[in-house]
């Protein structure tokens, strides 16, 4: 993502070395307005809009059809086309997705691709008590300034779910041929621009990265999900929570992973650039002061990474420096709850939930 002036989590480009102090010169107006006011978006906790790219329908004819059907509940639910046409009714939602095949066919540079995406599907979301309609109708500026003379799209509001979102399903092949593939930094900027549509319509909005925000957990994947509904395990939960008992048992903790370590250093990074924001801003004037304070309470709340091993060893650590040796010199294992973990872990863990934060990078797969 290109360092603007409005990103201001990132350090000045000018700043070299830890311990690099701002120049005595520089003064409040050295941050621009847009940067003052996503400051106090951000210090004042502004709700987070979210441009969540869920999936791809892939393949023939069933893919597409079995995605449509769901975005708009067999039929139920009205959907609106790019050119504003409304669509109602099976019939008419069968067409549409003939026509869509037809297109990415006649368009595709690799039309013998039988695993090609048919659609790229979209959700753009925000938090319960967001007003739908405003999302919805942000959600249609925000389909029309970024598909506009590039792709056919769909879009679907959904209020049957605490949070209000709409669906927006692009037509995979463009008017080039070319097929969609928004990466990380798109999808950045594409959260911009809904946030940027919401606050036009009178709806305080913010699309900070996690890491902006102190918020660097990844939602975990959609078997572990399910796992925890059904009251079971993961593989990656079992592992993590056997590499933290092991941990806990050393002399000392271990090094952190590579990985780990940079995604601390990154988040310290987040902290300097905000702490040196409020140092100039408090050479301003009283509102500028006042945004100074907003900062630094922001940056004194924000969570500590650990990861979720490490924060499990820390509590299983504790638990044992707590517990008296049994008769055999070795602590009394504490009780457990109905989860199999201990109940002065559970204890623990739960004002640690904001904490234990950072998971591996996954690998990159086909987009």
């Amino acid at each position: 993502m290109a360092k603007r002036d409005d990103e201001p989590w990132r350090l000045p480009a000018t700043l070299h070395g830890k311990d690099a102090r701002l120049a005595g010169a520089a003064g409040p107006d050295a941050l621009p307005p847009r940067t003052k006011e996503r400051l106090r978006r951000i210090a004042a906790k502004a709700p987070e809009a979210m441009v969540k790219l869920t999936g791809r329908a892939r393949g023939g004819a069933a893919a597409l059809r079995e995605h449509l059907a769901y975005i708009t509940r067999q039929g139920l639910l009205p959907a609106e086309t790019q050119d504003g046409e409304r669509i109602a009714g099976q019939g008419r939602l069968e067409a549409l997705r003939e026509e869509w095949l037809l297109a990415n066919a006649a368009a595709a540079r690799n039309p013998t691709d039988s695993a090609a995406a048919q659609s790229v599907a979209f959700i753009l979301s925000m938090p319960p008590g967001t007003p739908p309609g405003p999302v919805e109708d942000a959600g249609r500026a925000w389909a029309r300034s970024t598909f506009a003379g590039r792709h056919d799209w769909l879009m679907v509001r959904h209020d049957d779910t605490g949070h209000p979102h709409v669906h927006v399903t692009v037509r995979a092949v463009g008017y080039d041929g070319r097929r969609l593939a928004p990466g990380r930094e798109e999808l950045q900027l594409w959260r911009e621009r809904f946030a940027d549509e919401l606050r036009r319509r009178g709806i305080d909005a913010e699309a900070t990265p996690r890491l902006a925000r102190g918020q660097v957990r990844k939602a975990s994947p959609l078997p572990t999900r399910k796992a925890e509904q059904r009251g079971e395990e993961s593989h990656a939960d079992r592992a993590i929570r056997q590499a933290a008992a092991a941990d806990a048992g050393g002399v000392a903790p271990p090094e952190p992973a590579a990985w780990s370590q940079a995604l601390q250093a990154q988040h310290a990074a987040v902290r300097a650039a905000y702490l040196r924001h409020a140092e100039v801003l408090e050479q301003g004037d009283a509102a500028d002061r006042r945004l100074a304070g907003a900062l630094h309470r922001f940056v004194a709340d924000l969570p500590v990474p650990l990861t979720r091993r490490q924060a499990l060893a820390a509590v299983l650590r504790a638990e044992r420096e707590r517990q008296p040796p049994g008769e055999n010199g070795r602590p009394v294992l504490p009780s457990r709850g109905p989860d199999g973990q201990s109940r002065e872990a559970q204890a623990i863990l739960e004002p640690l939930a904001p904490v234990v934060t950072l998971q591996p990078p996954r690998p990159r797969g086909r987009s």
